[in-house]
C-alpha cells in the first residue's frame, strides 16, 4: 500500500468540456452519461464523411471566462478559464502569494492550430498580421499567457506528445515537485481541434466514426459495432503541491498523484503494441508503491477504434493479472466528449480523482453489445458503485508511441 503521506497533493481541478463547463457540470454529466457530441456547426462539413464532433458551448458564460481574451486562439482561452477554476479552488491568492517557487506545465497536441490557419489565410488573401500574431500562434502558447495571467517564476514547459501530452504534463510536473524543484505546479492540457485543415487531415487518417445514425451514439469504446472516434475539444488543469505546502497554506488535498511512467511504442507510429502498453502501466504502479489488487478504477484511453480498444484490454489483463483486471471498473468517457487529443489525460485525471471520492465508476455510454476481445467491466451504459480499493489508473496512449500512465488516490 502506498504512503500518502509521501505523496503529490491535488488541491484543485478546472475543466472546460463539451458535456459540462466547470467541475461539477462534467462530474453530473459524465455520471449520467451525458453527451456534447453532435454535429460540428462551426464550419461548413458537408465534404467530409464523418460530419460531428464534441464542441464546447456556452464558455463565456462560466464565471471564469474574461471577454479581454477574445483576441486568443480558442484552446488559450480554454486554458485560461480551467486554469482560473483550478487556482480558485486551490484557494491560491495570486497577488499575494509568493509566486517564484510556483510552476506551470502544460500539455497540448496541435497548439494554437486555428490561430495558425487564420495567420496563414491571411498572408495568402495579402493581409498584414497582427504585431503578436506569432505569440499568438505559437504551440507554448497557452503557457506564454498562463504565465502571464499567474505571474509564476517557477520551472515552465509545454509538452506536445498527442495524446499523452497533459498526462506528461502532469506527470513531469509531479516529478519536479517530488525533486523539489518547484513547491507547487499549475499543470493540465488543453486542445482544439476542430477547424476545417487539421479535420480534413483525420478524415484522412480514416480513423474517425462512420456512424451514421445519432450523432451522441457515434463513438462507441470497446462496442462491437466501433467504427472510429470522434475529435472533440477541451481543458482540464489540476494544481500539484507538496503535502506539507498545502497543510500550511490551510487547504485540504482533493486526493493524490502517487505514480507516472511513460515510455515508446517504436515499431509503428499509430499501431497500439500491448507489450509497451503493459509495460508503462506496471511501472507506473511501481513508481506509486501500489499493488494490482488495490485499484479500484481505470480511466481507459478508450478511443472507440479498433485498433485501441482490444490492445489496451489485453494490455491491462497483462499488466495487472486477469484475476484484478476482471475486477476493476474500467470505462472510457470519450464516449460522451470525444476525443480531446492532448487534454484527455488531464481530463481522465480529473475524471479519476471524482470517481474515488464520490466512490462511482462514470459509464461507458454505447456499449450495447461489447466486442468479445474487450471482455472487461467497462461499466456499460450506467454509472456504477466502485467497491474495491483507493487507486486509479489513467491511461493515455498516443499518436507516435507515447504512452504514459498515472496513479491517483485518495485517503480513504
Amino acid at each position: 500500500m502506498s504512503d500518502i503521506s509521501s505523496a503529490v497533493a491535488i488541491t484543485g481541478m478546472g475543466v472546460v468540456s463539451p458535456n459540462g463547463i466547470e467541475v461539477d457540470q462534467f462530474w453530473q454529466a459524465s455520471v449520467a452519461g451525458r453527451s456534447g457530441v453532435r454535429e460540428i456547426d462551426r464550419f461548413d462539413v458537408s465534404k467530409f464523411a464523418c460530419k460531428i464532433g464534441a464542441q464546447v458551448e456556452g464558455l463565456e458564460n462560466s464565471i471564469y471566462y474574461k471577454n479581454s481574451w477574445k483576441s486568443l486562439d480558442r484552446s488559450v482561452v480554454m486554458a485560461l478559464a480551467a486554469s482560473s477554476e483550478a487556482l480558485a479552488q486551490a484557494k491560491l491568492d495570486l497577488e499575494q502569494d509568493n509566486c517564484h517557487h510556483y510552476g506551470i506545465f502544460v500539455g497540448t497536441g496541435t497548439g494554437s492550430i486555428t490561430t495558425h490557419e487564420a495567420s496563414v489565410c491571411k498572408v495568402v488573401a495579402g493581409e498584414r498580421l497582427h504585431p503578436l500574431s506569432i505569440l499568438r500562434a505559437m504551440p507554448n502558447s497557452a503557457l506564454l499567457e498562463l504565465v502571464s495571467h499567474c505571474g509564476f517564476g517557477g520551472p515552465s514547459a509545454t509538452y506536445s506528445a498527442a495524446c499523452t501530452s497533459s498526462s506528461h504534463a502532469i506527470g513531469e510536473a509531479f516529478k519536479a515537485i517530488q525533486a523539489d524543484r518547484a513547491d507547487l505546479v499549475l499543470a493540465g492540457g488543453t486542445d482544439s481541434p476542430l477547424s476545417p485543415p487539421l479535420y480534413a487531415a483525420w478524415s484522412a487518417m480514416r480513423v474517425m466514426s462512420n456512424w451514421s445514425g445519432n450523432p451522441k451514439s457515434a463513438c462507441r469504446p470497446f462496442s462491437k459495432d466501433r467504427s472510429g472516434l470522434v475529435l472533440g475539444e477541451g481543458a482540464a488543469f489540476v494544481v500539484l503541491e507538496k503535502l506539507e505546502h498545502a497543510r500550511v497554506r490551510g487547504v485540504e488535498p482533493l486526493g493524490f498523484l502517487l505514480g507516472y511512467a511513460s515510455n515508446t511504442t517504436y515499431a509503428h507510429p499509430t499501431r497500439p503494441s500491448v507489450e509497451p502498453e503493459k509495460i508503462v502501466m506496471q511501472a507506473a504502479l511501481r513508481d506509486a508503491g501500489v499493488d494490482a489488487s488495490e485499484v479500484a478504477y481505470i480511466y481507459a484511453h478508450g478511443t472507440g477504434t479498433k485498433a485501441n480498444d482490444g490492445v489496451e484490454t489485453q494490455a491491462i489483463k497483462a499488466a495487472l493479472g486477469e484475476a484484478n483486471a476482471y475486477n476493476i471498473a474500467v470505462s472510457s468517457p470519450k464516449a460522451c466528449y470525444g476525443h480531446t487529443l492532448g487534454a484527455c489525460g488531464a481530463l481522465g485525471c480529473v475524471t479519476a480523482i471524482l470517481a474515488l471520492r464520490h466512490k462511482i465508476a462514470v459509464p461507458t455510454m454505447n456499449l450495447d453489445e461489447p466486442d468479445p476481445q474487450c471482455d472487461l467491466n467497462y461499466v456499460p451504459n450506467e454509472a456504477q458503485p466502485l467497491k474495491r480499493g483507493r487507486y486509479a489508473l489513467v491511461n493515455a496512449f498516443g499518436f507516435g508511441g507515447s504512452n504514459a500512465t498515472l496513479v491517483v488516490g485518495t485517503e480513504k
